[in-house]
Parts: C-alpha cells; structure tokens; sequence
C-alpha cells in the first residue's frame, strides 16, 4: 500500500509540475452564441390516392435554432484549449444536447474529444446555390412528401454529405492537421457508432458499455481538402471516405459493414461560383436476407453575388438499387431556385422555389412511385 501511495504521490507531483509550466493569465470562460432559423413553406402534390402527397397542398411554418456555449484559452506554452456544448432550440426526441465536444489546438493541429461529426460530414465538399434553410442536397427545409423512400430502404432527401455512425455524433476522437499549401487532412475514430450520450453508457460509467445488435464499432473516416486562391479566381475540393470497423450481428442474417466515399469539387470567378458532387453508399441498408441496399447521391450548383444579393440553382439525383435478387431501384430528382438577401451582419432573408420527383423501377414500392412535388418556401436565418 506505501508503494502504491508513493507512485500516485509522485505522478500528482509530475502533474502539478507539467499543469504549472502551461499555465495561462486566464481560465476558460464560456462565451454564448448560436442560430435561429425558421421558414413558412407551401408544397403543392401530385400524387395518387393512398400515397405521400395524394394531391395535397400543405403549409407550414418550421424552425430549427441552437444555443451555443464556447470557450478557450491560450497556455503560456501556445498551446490552445478550448469546449463547445450545443444546446437544442427544440426538444429532438428527448436529446436537448446535439454536439459537445474539447479540443486542443496548436501548431501540430487539432485534436477534439467528445460528441461530434466524423471527419467526412465535418469538412465535406457541397455545390454553391444554397442558402442556410434551402437547397437540393438534405437542406434544412424540405417540404417534398418523399420521406414515403423508408418503404424502399434509400435516402429519404438527397444527402450528400454523411458518414457511417448509427447516430452522426457519436462519441469519437478527430484530428484536424495544419494546413500545408492548401491542403488539409482530417481524420475520425468513432469507438461505438451508436452511442452519444449518457443513457447510451457514454457517461461516468463502471464498467465498458454494451453493445446492440447492428450496432457499428471500430468506424473510421477520412477527409482531405485542397483550397487555393488565384487572381481574381479560387478552387476548394475534397474527398475521403467513412468506413464501419465491424457490425455487431444479430441473431437473424448478418449486416455486412457500410463504407461510404464522398468528393467535390467548387470553382469561384468573381462574384460566380460553380460546382458539384458525389457521393457513394455501399451497404447503405440491410434489406431482405441476401439483398443489400446501394445508392449514390450526384449533382450540382450555381451562385452569382450581386451586392447583398446571392441568387443561386441546385440540381440532385439519387439511385439505390437493391444488390441481389430483388432488383428494384428507386430514384428521386429535385431541382431548386434560391435567393438570399443579407439584411445586416448575421442576419439573412432566403427563399426558394423547389421541384422533388420521385420513380421506382419495377413499380414495387407503391407509396412512393411516381410522385412529384412543388415547393415555395421563405425563410430567415439569425447567427448571434
């Protein structure tokens, strides 16, 4: 026992010695800030009897806001540390927190801990021509009747930006490294892709958490980027991948691991920017026994700038195909018009006039085959 108390004597003295050369002036303190965003929408279907739209026209008013809470220090050795805690606007099905996380920064990068995106949904590449509420590629705002799509296991709006964990933020370790002319690398390990919070055995625990059947473990991602700035002209593009370690297996047939890649590529000239992007999904969704879901995501966009008006056009596409013997496919097309004005420093106006359509081939998923729908929206979105 004097052993034992005389080694956790002297790695206290070590500690308070490392702690006291990287002292700062100043502790962290929290700073607050965070988002406000809400539109009114109205969607017009065409759709027949029994299905998603069945010829409705609905209207709505959406809003979606976090309550930010940051902070960070600089220590005398230039080393920067820092916390993040998002707090919801909106109760999300009894998770008030969406991503809480550390980190520390200096000149061999940036390492964060805790509850956040894995490396390819943090620095991933979109097209220009959306706004904060609206565009073709998952916006905040979709009014199309499409999520009808979780009858046949494919993407219920045209995402294009989204890693393998069960629950995007899960807890996990990110590495963020300097950028070297242009170039920046970013990298992910999610332990467990199912758990984000405490309920889910993340928390102060004793003992190592269980887990649930088709539960992803072990996932990885990787994401680089590439910026550069020209004479009147600039290039950002990306691509990396996201990859389930091991599933865990239940008791009926086994899930194979989901691997998605994703790339894209913006050109800016002025006021005009260009661009688009890809992304893959191999295994999206375990479907029947023997059959598994593949899909991609591709498309495009447009913006032109013009004082503090931003007009822009977005166009997406999406096939998930059923890989063995059911051979159906599902595809969805949605082209979208945009405008946003900016009112004041973080204050914007956005709107948008959107177009969803929706086939499958053979006609198997009936709820979802051959809709199409129209969307006017308008919207605000406040940054404080």
């Amino acid at each position: 026992m004097k052993r034992v108390a005389l080694l956790g004597s002297t790695a206290l003295f070590g500690a308070g010695m490392i702690a006291n050369s990287a002292m700062a002036a100043d502790g962290i303190k929290l700073g607050v800030g965070g988002f406000f965003r809400t539109a009114y929408m109205a969607t017009f279907d065409d759709d027949s009897e029994g299905e998603p739209g069945n010829e409705r026209n609905t209207d709505g008013v959406f809003s979606d806001a976090e309550v930010h809470f940051t902070g960070s220090t600089v220590l005398d050795n230039g080393l920067e540390v820092g916390a993040r805690i998002e707090l919801e606007g909106e109760d999300d099905d009894g998770d008030q927190i969406d991503e809480a996380w550390i980190y520390f920064s200096g000149g061999f990068g940036e390492v964060r801990m805790g509850s956040t995106d894995d490396a390819l949904t943090g620095a991933c590449i979109l097209p220009p021509g959306g706004t904060t509420n609206f565009s073709a590629f998952s916006p905040n705002q979709w009014g199309a009747n499409t999520d009808g799509a979780a009858d046949f296991p494919a993407l219920s709006s045209n995402a294009a930006c989204v890693g393998v964990d069960d629950r995007e933020d899960a807890q996990k370790l990110v590495y963020i490294s300097p950028s070297f002319g242009g170039f920046q690398l970013n990298l992910s390990y999610t332990p467990s892709g199912g758990d984000e919070r405490h309920g889910d055995g993340v928390g102060a625990h004793i003992g190592m958490p269980t887990n649930d059947d088709e539960e992803s473990r072990h996932n990885f991602s990787a994401y680089g980027t590439y910026s550069y700035e020209g004479n009147g002209w600039g290039l950002s593009a990306g691509a990396g991948g996201s990859f389930e370690g091991n599933v865990e297996q239940s008791p009926g047939p086994d899930r194979d691991e989901q691997q998605f890649y994703q790339t894209g590529v913006n050109l800016t000239f002025g006021n005009f920017a260009i661009g688009g992007t890809f992304e893959y999904y191999n295994n999206l969704v375990a479907f029947d026994p023997g059959d598994d879901v593949d899909a991609w995501v591709a498309g495009g966009g447009v913006a032109y700038t013009l004082d503090a008006w931003t007009f822009g056009a977005q166009y997406s596409h999406q096939l998930a195909e059923v890989d063995g013997g059911g051979n159906n496919d599902f595809t969805m097309d949605r082209a979208v018009l945009t405008a946003n004005y900016a009112l004041g420093p973080g204050i914007d106006l956005d709107g948008s006039v959107g177009y969803t359509w929706v086939d499958t081939d053979p006609e198997a998923a009936d709820e979802v085959d051959d809709y199409d729908g129209l969307e006017i929206g308008i919207g605000t979105a406040i940054t404080f």
